[in-house]
């Protein structure tokens, strides 16, 4: 798999859905004068929220390393879904 890289603007924002039986996080893509993208879901955690809750650019948490589990499950699971959002939705890749 290959690693993709996208354009700086391009950020990665999570919203609380505390709907159902689970509480998520809904992740989105936003990229500037585009509306923003449903990218996935997640389970809710904390630090995952704080992280995300403000916006972060994909290309930073894409290369994001910590000791915590739910960080981590989150890059592995971006770094899986990222080439697949990139050719669905036309997002723009860095050369």
């Amino acid at each position: 798999m290959k690693k993709i890289i996208l354009k700086e603007q391009i950020k990665l924002v999570g919203i609380k859905n505390f709907k159902g039986e689970d509480k998520m996080i809904d992740f989105y893509i936003t990229a500037p004068g585009k509306e923003d993208i449903y990218a996935f879901s997640k389970r809710y955690t904390h630090t995952i929220y704080d992280i995300c809750k403000s916006g972060i650019r994909v290309n930073e948490i894409s290369t994001k390393r910590s000791r915590n589990r739910s960080v981590m499950g989150l890059v592995k699971y971006l770094n899986v879904m990222l080439p697949y959002l990139t050719e669905y939705y036309g997002l723009e890749v860095a050369a």
